[in-house]
């Protein structure tokens, strides 16, 4: 509070723009339906009617939210932001990710704690190797890589590492331990997202209009928490395999989509009164903030959630 205070100047803007209502009550159920329809799968299965009809509906109300964003003089999402082609890599990458994590997380909290016997306190203590991964590969490829060799392999490179992750995950057996077993996917998970969320940001937010950068950051942010709670819910029904072809699927979008470390360099140099590459994780820049993580989940870098430990039932 003290540096906000002292540090950061107030302005308003000129002309105090709408809130975007339509927009935000269609993107709102629309998401709410699809992540209760793959939730609802979990114990009714693909075929109720109730999970299609959630499903269907949902993807109807996403498709009404787009054709309203192109309406409203204020729309709640520019299209123009979602619709650049390294933007949409940036963002289609963290969605990616977290489906595939985030699913991990329940898996191996079900497998240490029902399987294992681990307590919940030992579990969510388990899964701190992954944060430390995390946290090394977050600040290299922030600080180091990014500049060197561009969103492009970096971010491709850290979802290969994932389904490597969750490949290894597939052996796991009642007999298995975890220093062999589970700790080294753990790593590798952490290395893995930390290669992947902080050059998204980054990417995320290069070149993008200073009126966008709010929406451009908080978008990084809502590809995670949605894809996450589509992992954890529409993985309940499947494994560790269907995570790893994920993340292989994100490795190709990434790497199809997203741009080389000349082309990034030049998309910023070439796109006058925007916001600076610099405008990333840990830079302190507008728009480039994570979103505060719900209640359930402790806020790591870059606003990387981490996996609560299930409750005792």
């Amino acid at each position: 509070m003290a540096g906000a205070l002292v540090f950061i100047r107030g302005s308003r803007p000129a002309s105090r723009p709408r809130i975007d209502v339509a927009g935000a009550v269609l993107g709102g159920l629309g998401v709410f339906l699809i992540v209760f329809g793959f939730a609802h799968a979990e114990t009714a299965g693909w075929s109720a009617a109730l999970t299609v009809g959630s499903l269907a509906a949902g993807v109807l109300l996403i498709a009404a939210f787009g054709l309203a964003e192109r309406r409203v003089r204020f729309p709640l999402l520019p299209l123009r932001v979602i619709l650049d082609r390294t933007r949409g890599g940036a963002y289609l990458s963290v969605g990616v990710a977290a489906v595939a994590l985030f699913g991990a997380f329940l898996f191996l909290t079900y497998y240490l704690q029902t399987v294992k016997g681990y307590s919940p306190v030992t579990t969510g203590l388990a899964f701190l190797p992954m944060i430390g991964g995390l946290l090394v590969s977050a600040n290299a490829s922030s600080n180091v890589l990014l500049p060197r060799i561009g969103p492009r392999v970096l971010i491709a490179s850290g979802l290969l590492t994932g389904a490597v992750a969750m490949a290894y995950l597939t052996q796991l057996s009642v007999t298995s331990s975890y220093a062999t077993g589970v700790l080294p996917a753990l790593i590798l998970l952490g290395l893995g997202f930390g290669m992947i969320l902080a050059p998204a940001i980054n990417t995320a937010t290069t070149g993008v209009r200073p009126q966008d950068s709010g929406v451009a950051s908080a978008l990084v942010n809502t590809m995670q928490q949605v894809g996450g709670s589509i992992g954890a819910s529409a993985l309940s029904t499947v494994a560790f395999t269907v995570s790893a072809a994920l993340f292989a699927l994100g490795a190709v979008l990434a790497f199809t989509l997203l741009p080389s470390r000349r082309q990034q360099a030049g998309r910023a140099a070439t796109t006058p009164g925007t916001v600076s590459p610099a405008a990333g994780v840990g830079r302190g820049a507008p728009g480039a903030s994570a979103a505060t993580a719900g209640p359930d989940a402790m806020a790591g870098p870059a606003g990387v959630t981490c996996p609560a430990s299930a409750s005792t039932r």
